[in-house]
């Protein structure tokens, strides 16, 4: 019973990640990434932030397919789904820390 209640809790989850990176995929909603909420108001303002969307959208995007999986994995016992969420962690991981790191190159 405990693991259809963190199902459906987990699912919610993958829910709100995917509607927000449906948002931001069209540039749309608040920018919530590390690299652009520590900016100066002036900063922001010459900030690209296309490319801030485009980053939150793979990262959220891949959360959601993480928390999805997992929600499929309580609900139905299946082991490859447990798989493919550690597969999409660590995609969406490697790639955070590759953009982190080519933003301050960047700079």
């Amino acid at each position: 019973m405990i693991d259809i209640a963190i199902g459906i809790i987990v699912g919610l989850i993958a829910a709100v990640c995917g509607i927000y990176a449906f948002f931001t995929s069209r540039g749309k909603g608040p920018i919530l990434s590390n690299s652009y909420l520590w900016l100066s108001q002036a900063e922001r303002e010459k900030a690209d932030k296309k490319a801030e969307y485009r980053m939150l959208t793979r990262i959220f995007g891949g959360l959601a397919l993480a928390f999805g999986m997992l929600a499929i994995n309580l609900f139905t016992g299946w082991k490859w789904a447990m798989i493919g969420m550690w597969i999409i962690m660590a995609c969406v991981v490697i790639y955070a820390v590759y953009d982190s790191i080519k933003n301050e190159v960047k700079k």
